[in-house]
């Protein structure tokens, strides 16, 4: 991926956790899990600055989130 295009959400959601765009190409390069949605997004699931993050892309040129992934686990259901 040469060039991609950061939603206003993702701009903030990398803000928050301290992602960088490089961190963003990072993870989508060297992925450990990528998931091929049927509604056209990808997650890329990868480790970056010794953190776990989770990149989502339309198209494999919009990103509209990255973040950390701060539970391997799911939240147990209440």
């Amino acid at each position: 991926m040469d060039d991609l295009i950061f939603t206003a959400h993702a701009l903030i959601e990398m803000a928050r956790d301290h992602i960088t765009a490089d961190g963003v190409y990072h993870v989508i390069g060297d992925a450990d899990e990528i998931v091929e949605r049927t509604d056209g997004r990808t997650e890329y699931i990868g480790k970056w600055d010794r953190r776990t993050f989770m990149v989502v892309t339309v198209n494999d040129e919009v990103v509209i989130t990255a973040f950390e992934l701060k539970r391997l686990r799911p939240r147990r259901m209440r």
